[in-house]
């Protein structure tokens, strides 16, 4: 078999595409030269809302007796309805986790991993929102 010119181009190109990736490899920027993007771990301070006040006190006394926690709740469930503002966030969310954590601490059962999720969720509310009660 004789090679044509046309196999001598084809060659040609390929040797040169391997060496332009061997020169993008080496002059690549390397991730870590330089100041890189800034990651931070932790959320940003949210606005105080009167709702996340009233969640905040009502998680704060989420142990204790129901005639010290009732009235809390029933002041948050009220501040939740009075809410418009979706900038808030999920705070049904963080309503149905106070009441499954409730409801796991008046609970007869022994089986506490129900309550255990409550507890990460309702701990990881209160710390997002500042809990400022404790």
């Amino acid at each position: 078999m004789s090679l044509k010119p046309r196999h001598f181009v084809l060659i040609a190109v390929i040797f040169a595409l391997f060496a332009f990736n061997i020169y993008r490899h080496r002059h690549a920027a390397i991730p870590t030269e330089g100041s890189g993007r800034v990651v931070t771990t932790t959320h940003p301070a949210p606005v105080q809302t009167p709702v996340w006040t009233a969640f905040d006190q009502a998680a704060a006394k989420r142990d204790a007796p129901n005639d010290q926690f009732d009235p809390l709740m029933q002041a948050f469930q009220k501040q939740l309805d009075a809410t418009h503002d979706t900038t808030t966030g999920d705070l049904n969310g963080c309503l149905t986790w106070l009441q499954f954590y409730r409801q796991g601490v008046n609970h007869p059962s022994r089986d506490t991993s129900w309550k255990d999720r409550s507890t990460r969720h309702l701990d990881g509310c209160s710390k997002y929102h500042l809990d400022t009660t404790n």
